[in-house]
Formats: structure tokens, sequence, C-alpha cells
């Protein structure tokens, strides 16, 4: 399916980076120095990206519908048609872990229920989780897709909504909260069905947590992100981050004019420092 749209801050693990230069200027002054709430941030990120992509290999962009399994990941589709609605589908996984193609372990289950096609305006897809793991780490979160039309470009936008998640680790029982809302353009590349190399989105919102240490931060989009699937990195388009500790520190990452290069920018206290997405 060509909805490979969930990388909303791909690079953002690199914030860690921006925080260890910070211990480094002006000692006199209370800075950040925990990365804390960007990793986080990058693991409810992954994790709720990674639940989307598994949805996406039962439905297409021309909504037609996989068949269903009994092998895991077991897949099941009530009622299997393409003219009643609303459907819902579910992904078992079963109680052990599952390698999937993208390298991430699952187990646990996703249910989706689609009140209409997928293409069609206005339809909503609602996805829970139960008993879900990736790679690991305990999910839990209500993921929400609303179709919202067309844009005067015609383009297809998308509104997704987090809500309620929380990741909690594997070993230390620590838990992390997270939220999220953006719109999802479907900017190019939507003509060539059987090519998503050419897909580009357009990723704009904003998104807040409060870390396993109980820090707590917010991300706002201030450019769109544009993701080129045929790109390993995002190649254009800012945002910010802000600690809610230290608010007149915001962190605003830049990831340049649209060259598929691996190089971004951070801007602290007013000192840009180059970064490589390596």
């Amino acid at each position: 399916m060509k909805t490979k749209f969930f990388k909303l801050f791909t690079a953002i693990t690199l914030i860690a980076i921006v925080s260890f230069v910070y211990t480094g200027c002006k000692k006199e002054e209370k800075k950040p120095t925990s990365a804390a709430s960007a990793a986080d941030n990058a693991n409810a990120e992954n994790a709720f990206a990674g639940i989307w992509r598994q949805i996406s290999t039962v439905t297409d962009s021309s909504n037609a519908l996989r068949s269903p399994s009994t092998t895991y990941p077991m897949v099941s589709i009530y009622p299997f048609d393409l003219v009643t609605f609303p459907k819902t589908v579910v992904l078992d996984f079963g109680p052990t872990n599952i390698l999937g193609s993208d390298y991430n372990n699952r187990r646990g289950m996703i249910t989706a229920v689609f009140s209409g096609p997928y293409l069609d305006s206005a339809t909503v897809i609602t996805i829970t989780l139960s008993n879900y793991y990736h790679n690991d780490y305990h999910i839990q979160g209500t993921q929400t897709v609303t179709n919202k039309g067309h844009n005067a470009a015609g383009h297809l936008v998308y509104n997704v909504v987090v809500s309620g998640a929380t990741v909690t680790h594997p070993t230390n029982g620590k838990s992390s909260t997270w939220n999220t809302n953006q719109d999802r353009e479907f900017y190019d590349g939507y003509l060539t069905n059987f090519n998503i190399f050419d897909d580009v989105y357009l990723i704009r919102g904003t998104a807040s947590g409060v870390s396993m240490e109980g820090e707590s931060y917010s991300i706002v989009t201030n450019t769109d992100l544009r993701v080129n699937i045929g790109c390993h990195w995002i190649v254009s388009g800012n945002f910010t981050l802000t600690l809610a500790t230290y608010p007149t520190y915001p962190i605003v990452f830049d990831y340049g004019a649209g060259t598929c290069d691996g190089n971004a920018t951070a801007v602290l206290d007013g000192t840009t420092y180059n970064i490589s997405m390596y």
C-alpha cells in the first residue's frame, strides 16, 4: 500500500547530539543535558508507524483486501467483501515474537475498524491494541486515521491522531506517555500504483509526551517535513522541540532544502550546528 508516511520525526534521536552540545556552552547557565525525551518520542513514533504499516499490508490504495490467513500473523476481516462497512480487520501476531520484514519483532493483536473504504473522503479508521508488544516494549493507545479528502491541489490528506499512548520498557518497567496530531498529505507519486519509490508525503503537526524519566516535552513542525520514499532521510522542512523545564531553550531542527544527502542543522541558543544523519 502506498501509505508509507509514518515517519514524522525520523531523525529525532539526533537530538541526543544537541543535548550533549549544550553541556559545553555557557556553563554558568542551566541548560538541557538529557536526551530522554527525544529517545522516548522516537520509540513511540516508530512503534505506531509500524502499527499502521502492518494494517497497510491488509488493504491498499486500490481498496483491495488481502485474503484472511490462519498462520501467524493471522489476518481476519469481517465482513470479507468490498461493499459492507464498517469493516473490522484483526492482525494477530500470537503470544511470541514474530520478526517482520522491517526487522521489528511483534506479538499481540492489532484491531482496525474501517468506517468506509480507505480512499473515501470522511472514512475513519480506528486502531486499538491488545497485549501488543513492539521489540518487547509494551505499546498501548489508540490511533485514529481520518480521510480528510482532497485539498485545493487535489492531494489526499489524512489526519492521524494517537491518543493515550503508553510505552513500557521491557526490563525496567518504566513508562513514557505520548500523543500526536498530524496531517499527512499524499503529495506526489499517487498515479504510479506499482512504484512506491516515487511517493512523496508532506507532514505537519504536533507531538507531546512525558519521558520515562518524567521529562515533559512538545514538538511542532514549522515547515512541512518532506518524505521521499526513495530516500533514507527526510529531505526538507523543520520542527522545534521544547523541553518543559527549559522553555527558553527550544531546539530547531532543519532537514535542508530538498537534497537527499543526510545533512541537517540544529540551531541551539543562536548557534547553528551541522548534523550528519548516518
